[in-house]
């Protein structure tokens, strides 16, 4: 009696599980989930040398996101994404996204200073722009390290650097781009040749920028007093392969280890400029 008892109990469960409320409906059986990209990896919340300090809450809740896959898994359906600076609770961005299954929603946060909004880009800002030449580059510059730069017009001479195949370093000028803007959306392109040899270098190449007075041609020094130069970026090695040669970069100051020559000084705390690819077409 006992067993049949249980029986009927279970089919009642059962019954009262997939079919709703006397309606007469079948309810859904299983929640429906989705993951949805966020890259914050050109922000300074994410990538400042010190940490990580932005975080996502989703509804009000925070989420779990992993920010080197970019993924947050959640239920289909319209919902509210908030990103927050974790040292201080305060929301930096959110967005208001429908989250569908078989779609691969992404979006691209850019901060490019720790006191800068966080703001959504298009990932895809580049796609229309025409190609460079053959044998040339095609390049926006965005100068966000204006605290270690004291020009009011700043140039950049450009070089490519590279071993040759006697493991020689060859540094090379290509160009000259003048009146570097201070943001991304004020900056235009320049053509310059790429400058690179045939053979492909073994070891691959970058390009460097010096950073010269606009006004009266005098470079900015460093530390131990000579030009101050950084290792700007290398297309060589990324995946995929930008084939239309087309790019954005930008430029914040990046505080270092310590004291050393080829750094720059400011006040008691040494920095160097550093350069990050935000498009690569």
């Amino acid at each position: 009696m006992k067993c049949q008892i249980t029986r009927i109990i279970a089919a009642a469960l059962m019954l009262t599980g997939w079919y709703g409320c006397g309606k007469g409906e079948p309810a859904a059986p299983f929640t429906e989930f989705a993951e949805v990209y966020f890259d914050a990896d050109k922000t300074a919340l994410r990538n400042n040398g010190e940490g990580v300090f932005i975080a996502a809450r989703y509804n009000g809740h925070p989420i779990e996101w992993n920010v080197l896959s970019r993924k947050i898994k959640v239920v289909t359906g319209e919902g509210k994404f908030e990103f927050y600076d974790t040292r201080s609770g305060k929301v930096v961005a959110e967005k208001v996204v429908d989250v569908k299954t078989g779609a691969r929603q992404e979006y691209t946060l850019f901060q490019p200073t720790l006191d800068a909004p966080v703001s959504f880009i298009d990932p895809d800002a580049q796609e229309s722009e025409s190609p460079a030449p053959s044998g040339q580059i095609k390049i926006k510059v965005a100068n966000y390290a204006q605290d270690l730069i004291p020009f009011a017009k700043l140039n950049l001479r450009v070089s490519i650097s590279y071993f040759d195949a006697d493991w020689n370093e060859v540094v090379k000028e290509i160009g000259m781009m003048e009146d570097v803007q201070d943001a991304v959306d004020k900056a235009g392109y320049a053509l310059l040749p790429n400058g690179v040899p045939d053979p492909m270098p073994e070891l691959g190449y970058s390009y460097v920028f010096e950073f010269l007075d606009g006004d009266t041609g005098e470079p900015l020094r460093n530390h131990g007093g000579t030009a101050y130069s950084n290792m700007a970026f290398s297309p060589w090695g990324m995946d995929p392969v930008p084939a239309r040669n087309v790019f954005t970069v930008y430029m914040v100051s990046r505080e270092t280890w310590g004291e050393a020559p080829p750094f720059l000084k400011k006040g008691d705390t040494f920095y160097e400029i550093a350069t990050t690819i935000l498009f690569a077409n």
